[in-house]
């Protein structure tokens, strides 16, 4: 069964272990910059983690022309290959999302790939607004929140 990261916006407390959790994973730095995860903050409060939605049907996978992203269909993550990446920022133009970067340091592609399967972002979360499931058990908690969101507004009518 596939599995996703779930994200509860409400949950997340801003602490970026998140990022400094993706970021020592492959670049052995406790540096935010380098993660393949990010906290958008709003001038109006609040901030929302975001990285790779792992896409269907990737923009990023369609521009590569040398192979250095494949999709792992029993995961349902796009993977790159960093020997076989020749630093062309196609896949990064072609993100919709703004998920897909570059790395001048290492002069390839980075993107979010679960790590593998365990999603250090997720472990590190303390207010677990950040939590690996299954899809299917994501689809179910969104759909328990919203119902959860529209009972106590019709409470308040």
């Amino acid at each position: 069964m596939r599995k996703t990261i779930q994200v509860t916006p409400s949950r997340c407390i801003g602490c970026l272990n998140c990022e400094l959790a993706c970021a020592s994973r492959d670049w052995g730095e406790y540096f935010p910059a380098p993660a393949r995860i990010n906290l958008v903050f709003f001038r109006a409060g609040g901030q929302v983690p975001v990285s790779c939605f792992q896409c269907d049907s990737a923009p990023c996978l369609a521009v590569c022309r040398t192979g250095a992203l494949t999709r792992d269909e029993a995961a349902g993550v796009v993977n790159t290959a960093p020997e076989r990446c020749i630093g062309c920022r196609a896949c990064v133009s072609a993100c919709p999302f703004g998920n897909m970067d570059y790395a001048p340091a290492g002069q390839r592609a980075v993107k979010c790939d679960l790590c593998r399967g365990e999603p250090r972002c997720a472990k590190a979360c303390p207010a677990r607004a950040l939590e690996y499931a299954a899809e299917d058990e994501t689809a179910r908690n969104k759909r328990r929140a919203f119902a959860a969101g529209l009972l106590t507004a019709l409470k308040e009518l």
